[in-house]
């Protein structure tokens, strides 16, 4: 729906701030990029309450920064339903999942087809 800068990150931002008991959030299909992942993470308040997170074909390969991946997981406590699919995660984004993995004790669904993941990164 949206490539990355059309995304009006402050909006994003008020929205979610507006929506503190919001327990799914499906951005899948959207060209989201790294302001969009700053804008998730800046909302963490609004985020603590998420039980499924749809992210499948989100991130193009240049665009991923794991790190704010790790962090916006690390945001999520009670997520249960995790959909990455489509992604091309590849090493450094399962090296992110790997490191946020004690935040994610209530994870049950994780969906990772399409990742271009390889040996490397299992």
């Amino acid at each position: 729906c949206f490539k990355d800068d059309q995304w009006d990150t402050a909006l994003l931002g008020d929205l979610l701030n507006l929506t503190p008991h919001l327990q799914t959030l499906v951005l899948g299909w959207n060209n989201l990029g790294h302001n969009v992942m700053k804008a998730l993470c800046a909302a963490s308040s609004s985020l603590s309450n998420l039980q499924e997170l749809d992210l499948s074909f989100c991130f193009k390969d240049d665009q991923w920064d794991t790190a704010l991946l790790g962090d916006l997981l690390n945001l999520t406590p009670h997520l249960q339903t995790l959909e990455l699919r489509d992604n091309n995660l590849g090493h450094n984004g399962m090296k992110a999942l790997c490191a946020a993995s004690s935040s994610l004790s209530n994870l049950q669904y994780l969906d990772l087809a399409n990742n271009n993941l390889g040996d490397d990164s299992l």
